[in-house]
């Protein structure tokens, strides 16, 4: 580039102006980083840009994306660190710069979000800056300039749809996928699914080239089987990048392209000047929210409403202290039985859950907890055997779900005790109300119980864990617990 420079020093201001602008597009053309710099500007003229190390990382993968290095990317980063800025909005105006022949399909959990890049996308690209540096690569047609879909004059188009439209057979040869659910969506497992299924059936079959083309997806961590753990379930196709905000161990960065190496000390922050300690103390303080969101983990080894360290036991010893555990006592203020049924026997169906609880004062042991696939017969004569081996038992609790009030109906006629019950609030309402006496040490397991571990995973994971059953009938004992006093139940044997 110097003996470039050199050549111009013989020729009029306006043809060194005019070929410095050809250097400085070509220059850009092959340096992603170095357009989104110069973008930012356009994109947000009023808030400087603080450049961070892992920019460079997303750019360098996004190009290798480019170069066709990389066709199935999954960036989990955390929110307001420009994400969407680089990979959504800048990342396809930079390749039209190069290939203005190729076409973009971008989607988002709601058309508005999508409708919003599209037209920051489509603002960039009409900038006087972009115009003058890349202006004599393409025109956007008039005739297809729209804010959902536009089209260049070398057949590319850039084509904005949301989570669960139709494409109308429209095809790209890069998918962006940008937050495809939303935080509340991904509580959901119908939201959750139906979002699954469109991108699994739906948007990945858009593709115009299978083989070459490129899928990318950018998001946060919001559950373990949102978009990203649903297709990191497809061992060996995707290349995924997971920053947190907070290093959880010591970190080596190798960059794709440039083989920059960036080391990370465990514990330093992603964006320091942008979080400091102040504002990630209180980030930290949503557990939920910080683990899935800003730790790109959404099953966290401490657990999120409930920690693994708030577990207490019955019937062993303490390995780290050496100590006996509580001991289980002789007998109990009342029993209850507390159940999840899924009233199906089929392997793709939730489990039944059936735990057993003794109550003493104000602390709740878990006597047993079965997780099987139980048709309706097979529920009824598990929770007939339980009721046997741990009378008396006080209540059988058990969910009126859509499907259940007939075998709930047939369960009263058959075990004394059953008591249907209309949750308030959901699942995630109850975990709640039970979180706090599982902090406040009240709940009890058996240390050496097989079920123990499983029923540990779920409780710590809600509410990200594949399967959740056992959780749901904990808490719905929980719950019926703390309304109804031990004064109010009458214990009456029945023998059957």
């Amino acid at each position: 580039m110097a003996t470039e420079l050199n050549s111009l020093a013989a020729v009029t201001p306006l043809e060194r102006a005019s070929a410095l602008r050809m250097l400085l597009a070509e220059r850009l053309a092959n340096d992603f980083a170095g357009f989104v710099k110069k973008a930012w500007r356009i994109l947000n003229p009023a808030r400087p840009l603080v450049w961070n190390w892992h920019y460079d990382l997303l750019c360098e993968y996004l190009t290798a994306v480019h170069q066709s290095k990389i066709t199935r990317l999954i960036m989990n980063v955390p929110p307001r660190t420009a994400k969407s800025t680089i990979a959504t909005i800048c990342f396809p105006c930079w390749v039209w710069a190069n290939n203005p022949e190729r076409s973009f399909i971008s989607a988002s959990y709601s058309m508005d979000l999508s409708s919003e890049h599209s037209l920051i996308r489509r603002n960039l690209l009409q900038s006087e800056w972009y115009r003058r540096m890349w202006g004599d690569k393409f025109r956007l047609s008039g005739d297809r300039n729209q804010v959902a879909q536009f089209m260049n004059d070398r057949r590319g188009q850039m084509i904005a749809t949301s989570i669960g439209a139709t494409t109308l057979g429209r095809g790209g040869d890069v998918l962006i996928l940008d937050d495809p659910v939303s935080a509340d969506q991904a509580l959901s497992d119908a939201e959750r699914n139906n979002a699954n299924d469109w991108i699994d059936n739906t948007f990945r079959s858009r593709l115009n080239d299978p083989a070459k083309g490129a899928i990318v997806l950018i998001m946060q961590r919001l559950h373990e089987l949102d978009p990203t753990g649903f297709l990191l379930q497809e061992d060996g196709i995707w290349t995924h990048i997971r920053i947190p905000l907070e290093a959880e161990e010591d970190e080596t960065w190798t960059f794709p392209i440039s083989g920059r190496v960036v080391y990370r000390k465990k514990g330093e922050i992603l964006m320091p000047e942008r979080f400091p300690p102040e504002t990630v103390e209180q980030l930290r303080s949503r557990r939920l929210v910080y683990a899935g969101q800003y730790q790109q983990n959404p099953a966290p080894v401490e657990g999120n409403l409930i920690k693994r360290s708030e577990v207490r036991y019955y019937g062993g010893i303490d390995p780290r202290t050496g100590q006996p555990d509580e001991k289980l006592p002789e007998s109990f203020d009342r029993k209850i039985i507390s159940i999840d049924a899924a009233f199906k026997n089929s392997d793709t169906s939730d489990y039944v859950a059936i735990c057993v609880i003794g109550v003493r004062g104000r602390k709740r042991y878990v006597l047993n907890a079965i997780i099987k696939h139980l048709d309706a017969a097979a529920t009824e004569a598990e929770i007939r055997r339980q009721r046997d081996v741990h009378r008396p038992v006080c209540a059988v609790l058990i969910e009126d779900k859509a499907n259940g009030p007939a075998i709930i109906q047939r369960l009263k006629v058959n075990i004394p005790g059953v008591i249907a019950i209309n949750p308030q609030g959901g699942k995630a309402a109850r975990m709640f109300a039970a979180a706090p006496e599982w902090q406040a040490g009240d709940w009890y397991l058996d240390r050496n119980a097989a079920w123990t571990e499983p029923f540990i995973e779920q409780i710590t994971m809600f509410p990200s864990a594949k399967h959740d059953d056992m959780a749901d009938a904990m808490s719905q004992a929980a719950a019926w617990l703390l309304q109804t006093p031990v004064h109010t139940v009458q214990v009456i044997p029945v023998r059957l």
